[in-house]
């Protein structure tokens, strides 16, 4: 007598042109079989199925076709992100922050600490539960421009706060580091969007009225705030030499929640504007911060930044340029575009050929 198998719930759109069913999927609740083992699947078949599950947007799968298309390495790049994203619960947090920032925008009097409160909340319940590579892999993904300030700000709001347990900072440091975070760029509402969003580089006099967003956030925190999450909005492009802006400081005169999230802020600022450019993993970007090719940071966190980094994504499965999975087995402090890969019984140093395009999260 043959068990039946265990189903579970699969979003339709987790499923690609070009698939091939290790098992059969059924309807919403399991009574009708959609496509049997061994199927293509194809672009029509995706529509039929998106059609008939109108209302349901998912499929029945038996458990362990369900993880073995998760794990496969040739998933298109876009699906494992809306997986990692879905499942990591960064999605949820992400439609909450493009919430508060609407309002912000809308309703001054609205915006408030205790409205911001429980996503903070969400964000820290992250950072306890979630393993950092996937933290990265939803940061280091390209952006859609409508979702641009939102995803920014919660991806820096992530890096502050493991930053924060990188230093061992308190429990409360690390929540107000959090919120200051999320929350740095929060001037940038009151930005005209075609100056915001400018598809080209801003004129001067353009350039000026984006200068004045660190001020904005400050002033738009002025009602339940604690004044080191508005200072570190006002301070986060200020400068170790001075050179920065809206006040001029310098060294210790910025403190520390600004100088880390000046760290965070760039971080994500190079990988957005990176992954637009060739499908490579942040590595090179580690390399710049290494090489200081930015400006006025505190390089001290920098390298706390870099070392537990590199911690990270060490020993972490990747698919390589030539679409074998790789492991990386050590990542060069003074080269970290470079790291060193293990592919099955070969073991060398990456290059412009040869090299790490993504990584296999384990949802």
């Amino acid at each position: 007598m043959s068990t039946k198998k265990k189903l579970r719930k699969m979003p339709i759109e987790y499923l690609w042109d070009g698939l091939v069913l290790e098992d059969d999927i059924f309807n919403h609740n399991g009574s009708v079989l959609l496509l049997p083992k061994g199927e293509l699947v194809t672009e029509g078949k995706l529509k039929k199925l998106s059609n008939f599950s109108v209302e349901e947007k998912y499929v029945m799968v038996c458990e362990e076709c369900y993880y073995n298309i998760l794990s496969k390495a040739n998933i298109p790049a876009e699906i494992r992100q809306k997986i990692t994203e879905n499942q990591t619960g960064y999605t949820e947090i992400k439609q909450n922050v493009g919430g508060i920032f609407h309002k912000a925008s809308e309703d001054k009097e609205w915006f408030h600490n205790d409205e911001i409160e429980p996503v903070i909340q969400q964000i820290s319940e992250k950072l306890n539960d979630v393993d950092p590579i996937l933290i990265f892999s939803c940061i280091n993904f390209p952006r859609p421009m409508d979702e641009g300030l939102q995803r920014h700000c919660l991806n820096v709001a992530f890096l502050n706060g493991l930053m924060g347990e990188w230093l061992n900072l308190p429990k409360e440091d690390i929540r107000l580091l959090v919120m200051a975070g999320l929350l740095h760029d929060i001037g940038k509402t009151k930005i005209p969007e075609e100056v915001l969003n400018a598809p080209r580089k801003l004129t001067k006099e353009e350039f000026a009225v984006m200068r004045n967003h660190p001020v904005f956030s400050y002033e738009m925190m002025e009602k339940g705030f604690d004044e080191r999450v508005r200072l570190t909005a006002r301070h986060h492009h200020e400068k170790m030499d001075g050179k920065g802006y809206p006040d001029g400081l310098a060294g210790d005169e910025i403190s520390l929640f600004a100088r880390i999230t000046a760290v965070s802020d760039i971080y994500d600022a190079m990988v957005s504007k990176r992954v637009y450019k060739e499908g490579r993993l942040s590595l090179d970007v580690f390399d710049s911060f290494y090489k200081q090719k930015y400006d006025g940071l505190d390089m001290d966190l920098v390298m706390i930044f870099l070392k537990n980094m590199r911690k990270n994504f060490l020993n972490k499965k990747v698919i390589m340029s030539d679409k074998i999975i790789g492991e990386i087995m050590y990542i060069p402090p003074n080269d970290c575009a470079n790291p060193i890969v293990k592919s099955g019984k070969i073991i060398k140093q990456t290059d412009d050929e040869w090299y790490c395009k993504e990584i296999l999260s384990e949802i």
